[in-house]
């Protein structure tokens, strides 16, 4: 259980207000609230991706200032590469909302 709250707390930081609010709300500029979280995590992913690999490297996530995925690297590295993708991300935010 402590696990699945730890999870939880490391995909709503990850998402600003939380992932865990899926309802799709009109935002003041008519994009989704959701969708502009996204946006955000993607900006922020693809900025702390210094060399431009697609992944990230703990060090990359540091400079990047991505503290949760430095403090959660090694339960989101699921191949045990030294990197974390966004679809590693993606595919543990997957598994936790839909279980």
């Amino acid at each position: 259980m402590m696990k699945v709250v730890a999870i939880c707390a490391l995909i709503g930081a990850l998402f600003g207000s939380g992932i865990a609010y899926t309802q799709v709300v009109p935002s003041m500029e008519g994009q989704p609230i959701r969708t502009k979280y996204l946006a955000k995590f993607d900006a922020q992913f693809s900025s702390a991706d210094k060399d431009g690999d697609g992944a990230l490297t703990k060090a990359e996530a540091q400079s990047g200032g991505m503290n949760h995925v430095v403090e959660n690297f090694d339960r989101l590295d699921v191949n045990k590469d030294g990197k974390v993708t966004r679809d590693e991300l993606r595919a543990l935010i997957r598994s936790r909302v839909s279980s």
